[in-house]
């Protein structure tokens, strides 16, 4: 398990990557300083909140 802080020009969200995720993409959280997520937005049951479930982490896409 490995927790990220998440950061664009949006805001910042803090998320975790559990086990099977870090088993696969913990690797890229070392080797570059900036990353490409796919993840899920996930609200609480209460409405106060929400969780953010990364399914995927890795080198960032280079824009031309």
């Amino acid at each position: 398990m490995k927790f990220l802080t998440l950061a664009d020009w949006t805001g910042i969200v803090e998320t975790e990557l559990f086990a099977s995720t870090y088993r696969s993409y913990g690797l890229a959280t070392v080797r570059y300083p900036v990353l490409e997520v796919a993840a899920t937005v996930e609200p609480f049951e209460n409405g106060r909140g929400f969780s953010l479930r990364v399914h995927r982490a890795g080198k960032p896409r280079l824009v031309k």
